[in-house]
C-alpha cells in the first residue's frame, strides 16, 4: 500500500529529469507544505510545486485513507529535489526524500527514497542498452512482493514491457509525435486491460476508454492557459508510462501534467466533475483542486499549489 500513495510523487520525479528519449526511432524531433496559493509571477516558469493527495479506499470493508504531501523543488525547469510526507489512517507523518542519479548523458540510472532515519526504503534502477531503456528494477527493501523486474522491446511505433518471473506483458503503441495512444496489458494470450487514448489539435487529451479489468470511459476538459507542467514533466514522457503497473490508467496524469492547457474538468462515466482553479493577477495558475467522491468506497482529492520564479 505504501508504495501506491508514494507513486504519483515517485514517477513525476523520475519524468522531471533532462534525459535522452527513450528510442530515437520513436521521435521525431512523477503535512502541508505550505505555499499559500502560489506566486504572482507574470512568468511560467516554476520555482516549486506542491501537490497533496488525499485518498480514502474501503478494502474487504475495511477503510484506508492516505495523505501524501509532497514538494518538487524546479530550477530551469528541471526538478532538481523534492520531499514527500506519509500519514495511514491520520496517523504521524513519515518524511521521505527523493533523489535522482544520472549518467554522463543526462539519462536516470536511479531513483530513491530515503526516511528520516537516513534509511533507503526503495530504489528504482533504469538500464539503458544503446541509448534505448531495457529494463527497470524496483526494490522495496520492507516487502518482496512489492519488488519487481521490467524488460523493455522496440518495434516500430511500439513498445513491448514483460515482468520478470511472471505471464504479464504490456504493448504501448505510439503516434507520431511520441504520444501514448494505446496500453493493451496481457496475461499471456489472454487480454487484462486495455486502454485507448486521444487527443486534440493543440495536445490536450480528449478522451480515454479502458477495457478488461477496469471499465471507465473518460473525458477531459481544459482552460485556455498554458500549462506550466507540461514543460517540467514532458521530457522523459515515456518513462513516466513505462514504470507504471499494468492496471494504472494513463488518462488522468497525461490531463493533470502532460497536457498543453490546465486540466479543469471531467466526465467519469456520465458522472461530472468540475475542478476549482485560482489563478494569479498575470493569469498564471496558482492553484488547483481535483477531486473525485465515487461514493462511501472510494474518494480521493489532489490540492496543488504553483510557485514561480519572480
Amino acid at each position: 500500500m505504501k508504495k501506491l500513495v508514494l507513486i504519483a510523487f515517485a514517477l513525476s520525479l523520475v519524468t522531471a529529469c533532462n534525459t535522452e528519449p527513450l528510442d530515437p526511432e520513436l521521435t521525431s524531433g512523477g503535512g502541508d507544505t505550505g505555499g499559500g496559493s502560489g506566486s504572482e509571477s507574470a512568468d511560467l516558469t516554476l520555482s516549486s510545486y506542491e501537490l497533496d493527495t488525499d485518498l480514502f479506499v474501503s478494502f474487504l470493508g475495511l477503510p484506508i485513507e492516505t495523505t501524501t504531501n509532497s514538494q518538487f523543488n524546479i530550477s530551469n525547469n528541471i526538478v532538481v529535489g523534492g520531499t514527500n510526507q506519509i500519514s495511514a489512517n491520520q496517523g504521524p507523518f513519515e518524511t521521505e526524500n527523493q533523489s535522482i542519479t544520472r549518467n554522463s548523458s543526462g539519462q536516470i540510472i536511479s531513483f530513491s527514497s530515503v526516511n528520516a532515519q537516513g534509511t533507503t526504503t526503495n530504489e528504482t534502477l533504469v538500464t539503458y542498452t544503446n541509448g534505448v531503456i531495457s529494463q527497470i528494477s524496483y526494490d522495496y527493501y520492507e516487502n518482496e512482493e512489492d519488488d519487481y523486474v521490467y524488460n523493455f522491446t522496440y518495434d516500430g511505433n511500439t513498445i513491448t514491457r514483460t515482468e520478470e518471473n511472471t505471464t504479464i506483458s504490456t504493448v504501448f503503441t505510439v503516434d507520431s509525435a511520441d504520444r501514448i495512444i494505446k496500453k493493451e496489458s496481457f496475461d499471456g494470450n489472454f487480454v487484462l486491460q486495455t486502454e485507448t487514448i486521444a487527443y486534440t489539435a493543440n495536445g490536450n487529451i480528449s478522451s480515454s476508454t479502458t477495457t478488461g479489468d477496469i471499465e471507465s470511459n473518460t473525458t477531459y476538459q481544459f482552460d485556455d492557459q498554458e500549462n506550466p507542467l507540461k514543460v517540467v514533466f514532458e521530457d522523459n514522457y515515456l518513462l513516466q508510462f513505462l514504470e507504471d503497473d499494468y492496471s494504472e490508467e494513463l488518462g488522468p496524469q497525461i490531463a493533470q501534467f502532460l497536457s498543453t492547457n490546465n486540466w479543469n474538468a471531467a466526465s467519469f462515466n456520465g458522472s461530472a466533475f468540475t475542478f476549482d482553479l485560482d489563478y494569479n493577477t498575470a493569469g498564471r495558475i496558482s492553484s488547483r483542486v481535483i477531486a473525485y467522491d465515487f461514493g462511501p468506497e472510494f474518494a480521493f482529492e489532489f490540492n496543488e499549489r504553483f510557485n514561480y520564479v519572480n
